[in-house]
């Protein structure tokens, strides 16, 4: 892969940096996108990386916003958290803002993001914590699980929570999730899965998947994702974010702007985890449902999503 020509997704840690937190875990964030623009945490899926706030950045798209991209406990960069809570990482989101110098902020969650970014609207300063967009984020499990293929309902229902071992095991043996091979080989598998896939695809990610650059961009993502093992951030993520959150999104302020951007054909975190969110929100939500998958609904509406976001603030 390194001897392709230049990617439009950054692929590279340059922008990468620690802090080290008050309980002596270290916590890894990279800055990508427009550096004295409006600042925007980024919270990855699941899993994911740091490495997802380059999507924000140029070449990628013109950069609108400083996007401040942080790896949960586990990922990356970022030291593992036994026991921790999903209001924890709430936690740690305040002090690198803090760390930063940062007078006010937004945040925003990518699928299994959406629940941290929940936390954050519910634990962070109100004179700091201006504006929250969600992208296809998973709601809390009361929601239920309608419109979920039968994967990830088996999944966010009994598998993470029941069967961690299990899950390990079987995302350790995907293609993105093989660690025992090169990135160059587990680019050229993906290939070769996705042409004998392509034809059964959705049309939206067509598009999406064909392009070179976004998988030699997810392959990097992956790696970053679990170069510390699967056991200490992919497994214990699952199974948070499919418990108990610790709060009601009913109870966070009615005064915070709350974005959410759902797609219609998702069957990862589907359009009625939007409509649960924004009902337990009540009039601070701005529910927009897209024409577009799990994984199009992102590449394709990202930038409209931000300009949301920012204005928000």
């Amino acid at each position: 892969m390194d001897d392709s020509p230049p990617n439009r997704y950054r692929l590279d840690t340059a922008s990468s940096a620690t802090v080290n937190l008050p309980d002596g875990r270290t916590l890894g964030y990279a800055q990508y996108g427009l550096l004295t623009g409006l600042a925007v945490f980024y919270l990855h899926g699941l899993p994911g990386s740091r490495l997802e706030g380059a999507l924000f950045d140029a070449p990628a798209i013109t950069p609108l916003a400083r996007i401040i991209s942080i790896d949960r406990p586990g990922y990356g960069l970022s030291s593992p958290q036994p026991n921790r809570t999903i209001l924890d990482h709430a936690k740690d989101v305040d002090y690198l803002a803090k760390h930063l110098n940062l007078d006010s902020y937004a945040v925003l969650g990518i699928s299994g993001g959406g629940p941290y970014a929940l936390a954050c609207a519910a634990a962070l300063p109100a004179d700091k914590l201006k504006a929250v967009l969600i992208i296809c984020g998973l709601g809390p499990p009361e929601i239920g699980k309608k419109g979920m293929d039968w994967w990830h309902w088996i999944g966010f229902t009994i598998g993470f929570r029941f069967f961690p071992g299990a899950c390990r095991w079987l995302f350790s043996r995907e293609t993105l999730g093989r660690l025992d091979l090169t990135d160059q080989e587990r680019f050229d598998r993906f290939q070769q899965e996705w042409s004998k896939a392509r034809s059964k695809a959705h049309p939206k990610d067509v598009a999406a998947l064909d392009d070179p650059d976004l998988m030699r961009w997810l392959v990097r993502n992956y790696r970053e994702a679990h170069q510390q093992g699967l056991n200490v951030g992919f497994v214990p993520d699952g199974k948070l974010i499919t418990t108990d959150f610790g709060f009601q999104i009913k109870d966070i302020r009615s005064d915070l702007p709350i974005h959410l951007w759902y797609g219609k054909h998702d069957t990862h975190a589907p359009q009625s985890h939007g409509e649960g969110i924004a009902a337990r929100l009540g009039p601070n939500a701005r529910l927009r449902i897209e024409n577009e998958t799990h994984g199009s609904l992102t590449w394709n509406c990202r930038v409209r999503a931000l300009e949301d976001l920012l204005e928000a603030m």
